[in-house]
């Protein structure tokens, strides 16, 4: 049964899956470009990285990457985000 419906809703959710997945892909890519740029490294070489060889390319780079060149900043204290 060739149903026009059916062909339909199967393409459309194909497209919708398709874009919720690059759009995914395209979020990860942006934070480790930032966090490539915090650690003093290429932010173009870690993109091409994780996006080229995703999902390997993203263990990798959490993997290995180096610590933050400023020390990774203030360190986190449970005591200044407490109610008074």
């Amino acid at each position: 049964m060739n149903d026009p419906w059916s062909y339909l809703l199967s393409s459309l959710a194909s497209v919708i899956s398709l874009v919720v997945f690059l759009g995914i892909l395209v979020w990860i890519v942006r934070i480790c470009a930032a966090d490539a740029r915090r650690r003093g490294k290429s932010p173009f070489l870690v993109t091409l990285l994780v996006f080229v060889s995703f999902p390997m390319g993203l263990l990798l780079w959490l993997l290995f990457r180096p610590e933050p060149l400023n020390g990774g900043g203030q360190s986190f204290r449970l005591n200044d985000h407490r109610v008074q």
